[in-house]
């Protein structure tokens, strides 16, 4: 056998310290910057701060799940209590960090907004690494929490049970819609058995919960200190900066001095580390607020009739369509609109808010899942309610003006409008 020794050239990016600041600084809400940057001026004596004092506001909007993961009371949250749990654990500190970021951005509901592939770009993890996160996350209490959608989250609360009956697992993960509607007498025929085991099944299903993370949830006014302003400057919508967000950092002059006398070797040494920390964190935070009103100036180019008309007027717009116009990779789109605020004429809403999947009309243009929405509001508001739209009817009406919508896609925007299905809003009259 013949041994042999190659050569082998490989290009690969390495992330230094400053860059992988810059990324995290980026992605940050204004909140938790300005938590680091009261951290960091703690700690470094060339750190001074000039306190800006902003109005506090309610966030303002018909989405419900616009929250802020910041909780000002001794009172346990879910963050808290998911922490806890993670803390007593015995894990690798890249695995831990990652396990916290996941659990600061559960929604209200305790479910895990983001796919295993867009954590992984966020926070530059391998998927296996994500993987084994949100499986330690998913084992934590109260269980449930770290689903993706209703029928994982029912299923992980099976798994601590002992004793189910097989036909609840088949029925959680093929019937949930066939439930809500009151298909007792199929689903038995379906599964050929009777009536009462199917009762049953369903009995040991609503015993489950289907929101773990409401149970930490508390019905008080959620408050954010928008990153931007959308005004209308001289007939034209232009974006601002709201530096009130974060505090003003300026290098103390002082330190600076006897830095520069060199009293010691040492003491030098570390002032001059110090000194480029702080250094490192302002270059970190001016990037992040010249790649925050880049970004945002695009989507509201993009946006030119929500900037005139309000929510119903919102455009088509993907992360991808953003960060092609301005030649950067998607994942840096991501972490630039995640929990970042914007007031405009219409509200506060997160920058999140804004990008939508299109549909093609038949006349080949597109147009927003927010404008099917409206459509999909405004035909139901003028029902009859002896006699409501099927999913079904919904889809056949759209499709005879002009919007080819499949019945699952009316379904699916349906329940994102937390609108009940027909049956239910006859029953309801």
């Amino acid at each position: 056998m013949e041994i042999s020794l190659t050569t082998l050239q490989d290009q690969r990016m390495l992330l230094t310290p400053h860059m992988r600041q810059s990324m995290e600084i980026l992605h940050m809400s204004s909140s938790d910057l300005h938590e680091l940057v009261k951290q960091q001026a703690n700690e470094n004596p060339f750190i001074e701060l000039k306190y800006r004092h902003p109005a506090n506001r309610p966030i303002r909007g018909s989405n419900n799940d616009w929250r802020l993961n910041v909780d000002h009371n001794a009172t346990p949250t879910l963050e808290s209590v998911l922490l806890e749990q993670i803390a007593c654990m015995n894990l690798e500190s890249v695995l831990k960090v990652l396990c916290k970021w996941i659990i600061g951005n559960l929604d209200a509901k305790g479910y895990l907004p983001y796919t295993r592939d867009e954590i992984s770009a966020i926070q530059g993890s391998s998927l296996e690494l994500v993987r084994q996160a949100i499986q330690i996350i998913q084992s934590l209490e109260p269980y449930g929490v770290g689903a993706s959608t209703l029928a994982e989250c029912l299923l992980l609360q099976l798994q601590q049970m002992k004793g189910i009956d097989p036909l609840v697992v088949d029925l959680i993960q093929q019937d949930l819609p066939e439930i809500a509607a009151g298909k007792l007498h199929q689903l038995a025929v379906k599964y050929g058995t009777e009536l009462p085991r199917i009762q049953a099944a369903i009995e040991q299903i609503k015993a489950l919960n289907p929101k773990p993370g409401a149970m930490y949830s508390r019905e008080q006014p959620q408050y954010v200190v928008p990153d931007l302003k959308l005004k209308l400057v001289e007939g034209k919508y232009t974006v601002f900066l709201e530096n009130a967000a974060i505090p003003g950092i300026t290098l103390s002059d002082s330190y600076f001095r006897l830095m520069e006398q060199k009293a010691s070797q040492e003491s030098y040494r570390f002032l001059k580390q110090q000194w480029q920390a702080a250094k490192g964190l302002m270059d970190s935070i001016e990037r992040r607020k010249a790649t925050l009103l880049q970004t945002a100036s695009l989507m509201f180019e993009f946006q030119a009739d929500f900037c005139a008309k309000g929510t119903a007027h919102i455009g088509a717009m993907t992360m991808k369509q953003v960060a092609e116009a301005l030649q950067v990779h998607e994942s840096t789109v991501s972490r630039t609109v995640s929990r970042k605020y914007v007031q405009t004429p219409w509200g506060i809403f997160e920058l999140k808010y804004f990008f939508s999947s299109s549909i093609k009309l038949a006349d080949g243009t597109s147009v927003s899942s927010f404008y099917i929405k409206e459509k999909l509001r405004e035909a139901i508001a003028g029902e009859n309610r002896d006699q409501p739209f099927s999913d079904q009817q919904l889809s056949e009406l759209f499709i005879s003006r002009g919007l080819v919508i499949s019945r699952r896609t009316v379904a699916k925007y349906r329940e994102q409008m937390n609108v009940p299905p027909a049956l239910k809003r006859r029953s309801n009259v």
